[in-house]
């Protein structure tokens, strides 16, 4: 397994020390990343083999879908039967302070990644090395927090590679996190957006969003 840390100095540019990452990921590998909350376990999010490893990984019940990552509402318009407006409204009002939005699944998703349901959970990640990471594979990640199930979600990377060492091929090493919670999960598939799970936001604030909008 390789480690690229990002927290020693190098006159690298990020971009291309995160490249094998990249290719990894690219041939079906799993990877540890930072993201804007906890570290995930990511995979190439429109490769099925890749997404079922995320679940045998995690010990994962395969009912239970994955969140999607997106570094854009380009990259998100695939992916769905449409972006409601009120999406765009909350991204550029809370996107930064974490949410992740049910949307109605693409028939192009593979049905690992929905549990064969017909919504999708995507977040525009905000966190600059899955950015990175997003605009050299060019698709979606998946991204469940990097741990076995029923273990606390890890806040660095040595948590992360303890439990799953033996599936991932390659890990980055960023800084810890300081996530508490993980980001607000709001359904926007029915006429009212509704919170389905209160983290990063508080769903007084969606509220207050969406009533003026």
């Amino acid at each position: 397994m390789k480690i690229i840390d990002l927290t020693e100095r190098s006159d690298e540019p990020t971009r291309d020390l995160l490249r094998p990452v990249a290719l990894a990921i690219k041939n079906g590998d799993l990877a540890i990343l930072p993201t804007m909350t906890y570290y995930g376990l990511c995979a190439d999010a429109l490769n099925p083999d890749a997404v079922g490893r995320v679940f045998k990984a995690k010990g994962r019940d395969p009912s239970k879908p994955l969140i999607v990552l997106v570094d854009s509402f380009e990259m998100l318009k695939p992916l769905v039967e449409g972006v409601p407006p009120i999406a765009r409204e909350l991204e550029w009002r809370l996107g930064a302070k974490g949410l992740t939005y049910v949307l109605k699944a693409s028939r192009r998703l593979p049905s690992e990644l929905t549990a064969g349901g017909d919504t999708v959970a995507v977040r525009l990640e905000r966190n600059e090395v899955v950015q990175e990471i997003l605009a050299l594979v060019g698709q979606p990640l998946t991204a469940p927090s990097a741990n076995r199930e029923g273990e606390e979600p890890p806040r660095n990377v040595d948590e992360a590679i303890r439990q799953l060492r033996d599936w991932i091929e390659i890990a980055v090493r960023w800084y810890s996190s300081s996530a508490t919670a993980p980001t607000t999960l709001v359904d926007l598939t029915c006429e009212v957006p509704t919170v389905l799970r209160e983290g990063t936001v508080a769903a007084a604030d969606i509220a207050k969003v969406v009533d003026a909008a």
